[in-house]
């Protein structure tokens, strides 16, 4: 593991609050626009993002989730969709506030998503949290490029732009030659 779920969960807050205010500069028809990425849209892609950290933190609250599927729409308004993805980047941060580190190599135990075909599938803690983080990036990236295709220059989203900004101790000037 490279990052303590907790510091994932923040960097996530992050990267979302910074991608959905661009977003929010964009006319709805914009944000609605069918973009042929897996979800559609900008605003199909945050639904998805969203859904699926609901997804994952139900899972490990035990709670069998009411989603039919991955593109279910939560929100055709993108401001409350931003609100309820912000509630959801701050259920995160306080779920893996308190995670101990030694125990993510432990199983956790999970169902797939689906009606008819869910599959019971059993990864360490930290595969699991891990693939979380990666889904979240792989997603927000496609966002990113949508967001560039309207003409706004979407914000960076860099890792290492989160944690300096966060602990100005990590960034160091070379000496001098």
């Amino acid at each position: 593991m490279l990052a303590h779920p907790n510091i994932a969960a923040q960097y996530n807050a992050w990267a979302n609050h910074r991608l959905h205010g661009i977003c929010a500069e964009l006319p709805g028809d914009e944000v609605a626009r069918d973009r042929s990425a897996f979800f559609g849209s900008i605003l199909g892609t945050l639904n998805h993002i969203l859904l699926v950290d609901i997804l994952y933190r139900e899972r490990i609250e035990g709670i069998d989730s009411s989603f039919s599927g991955l593109d279910d729409t939560l929100h055709v308004d993108p401001p409350a969709l931003s609100a309820h993805q912000a509630e959801e980047d701050q259920r995160w941060i306080a779920l893996t506030k308190d995670i101990d580190a030694s125990r993510l190599d432990e199983s956790f135990v999970f169902w797939t998503l689906g009606l008819d075909n869910r599959d019971r599938r059993e990864v360490p803690k930290h595969i699991y949290f891990t693939n979380l983080a990666q889904h979240q990036a792989h997603h927000r990236g496609q966002v990113h490029n949508m967001v560039s295709q309207t003409g706004l220059k979407p914000p960076s989203l860099g890792y290492i732009d989160f944690r300096m900004e966060i602990d100005r101790s990590l960034i160091t000037t070379p000496s001098e030659r």
